[in-house]
């Protein structure tokens, strides 16, 4: 009856759990896993309107004793629905229905799980996307995945942190000069540009460095305006060189900058006003 009684009652039943679980035939699995994955599907959306209200939580559900938290079961059902569709032949990381398709199924569970309002076992489902990576996924996607992963934990962590002149916010600035490196080494990267990624970065890391010099010794500013203005003129560079040199790969580079911050105001209300 006591706590450390029924803690060890779990750690036995989880070992016996696991047991069957690998004694079970691979066809169990395979023939199973889009039914278990809908049944998860279904339990998180019953959990919304049913689960209490646990510290601004809506994820637990309760039987007499025993509560449970499917969105931990729904990481598990996701992963064999991937499994089970990735090993179709008609599966191609390379056609949009199977990226699409895939999509479909990671996010499905992850915007159930946000609206419960728990935040955080929904950022594991980014995790999916190492694997489809290893399958053959464009690094450039799971790049940007990662990307905005960052924007969003600094931006919410450190967006109420100010710098010495008390206007600008040390995570929006910090969230701009990622974004600013990233699109300079794109140009690198991608579009083998030298001199334009050391302009890029010289430009950008001057302008800066004066902008910070002035605001705290002369007029206090937001510094974080004058990377927008950056961040503008680059995107403009951008197009008008595609246009020029008649080479589109400078525009995926260019929405890059306007999605990376459209996703840096998006996140932050939708934390402060949805989660």
């Amino acid at each position: 009856s006591t706590r450390a009684g029924k803690q060890l009652v779990w750690i036995a039943c989880s070992f016996g759990a696991g047991f069957v679980l690998l004694m079970l035939e691979d066809r169990f699995y395979e023939m199973f896993s889009y039914i278990i994955y809908g049944t998860l599907l279904i339990l998180l959306i019953v959990t919304f309107f049913v689960a209490t209200d646990i510290k601004g939580s809506r994820s637990w559900l309760q039987f007499g004793i025993v509560s449970l938290q499917p969105a931990e079961f729904a990481k598990f059902a996701t992963a064999l629905a991937l499994a089970k569709y990735m090993s179709t032949y008609s599966f191609d990381i390379g056609k949009l229905k199977s990226v699409m398709t895939v999509l479909m199924l990671i996010i499905a569970p992850m915007i159930l799980i946000v609206m419960q309002k728990e935040t955080g076992s929904a950022l594991v489902y980014f995790a999916f996307f190492l694997v489809l990576y290893r399958e053959g996924m464009p690094g450039s996607i799971l790049f940007t995945g990662v990307c905005a992963v960052c924007y969003f934990v600094i931006g919410t962590r450190f967006n109420q942190v100010y710098m010495s002149d008390g206007l600008t916010s040390i995570g929006e600035f910090a969230i701009f000069s990622i974004i600013l490196f990233s699109v300079s080494a794109m140009t690198w990267v991608y579009l083998k540009k030298h001199i334009l990624f050391y302009s890029i970065i010289g430009i950008s890391f001057t302008v800066l460095l004066l902008s910070y010099l002035v605001s705290s010794n002369f007029i206090p500013f937001d510094i974080v305006w004058v990377q927008w203005g950056l961040c503008g003129l680059i995107v403009g560079y951008l197009l008008f060189l595609s246009i020029k040199e008649r080479i589109l790969a400078y525009i995926p580079i260019a929405l890059f900058a306007m999605g990376s911050v459209g996703f840096l105001y998006s996140s932050d209300y939708v934390f402060n006003n949805v989660l």
